[in-house]
């Protein structure tokens, strides 16, 4: 059984571009495909069943020895009786992850095609912490984008 990372028992959001607002305020850096991609989505809080729990896995936890591609990481995930994250929901765990390490670069398996910006280059978010600030930031999410064994990845249990 996986333990839970963190848990959202409450959103006090209306939509993600009020939280990245507040994101910013707070000094947290978003990358500009971030704020692009929060911009063009209106991405809203509503309809979640709570609580959303949330688990991180490396992928050699999926059985991957060797570098493998993003669809393949998928299939195990859902295999694995877990949920892709909902971007807006990756973009506000952010606001709770203030015990970093420094150096670390956290992936979210959000769905493909999610999270398209204005060029339409579809991304997955990752929280990182670096030179004393919190970032949001974002990896490239095509289907054959290639992932090692030691990354990373956070879903939600069901």
């Amino acid at each position: 059984m996986s333990n839970v990372w963190k848990q959202i028992d409450v959103i006090e959001y209306i939509n993600c571009d009020e939280c990245a607002n507040d994101l910013k305020r707070d000094n947290y850096k978003l990358s500009p495909w971030i704020e692009n991609i929060v911009k063009i989505n209106n991405f809203q809080f509503k309809n979640y069943e709570f609580p959303i729990r949330l688990v991180r896995k490396h992928v050699h936890e999926f059985g991957f020895d060797k570098a493998i591609e993003l669809q393949d990481i998928y299939k195990e995930i859902s295999k694995y009786g877990f949920e892709l994250v909902p971007p807006e929901i990756a973009i506000l765990v952010r606001k709770f992850y203030r015990e970093q390490p420094t150096g670390e670069w956290l992936r979210f398996a959000t769905p493909l095609n999610s999270m398209i910006d204005s060029d339409g280059v579809p991304h997955l978010p990752k929280l990182g912490k670096a030179i004393g600030y919190y970032f949001i930031d974002t990896y490239w999410a095509y289907p054959k984008a290639i992932f090692h064994p030691h990354n990373e990845f956070v879903m939600v249990k069901k």
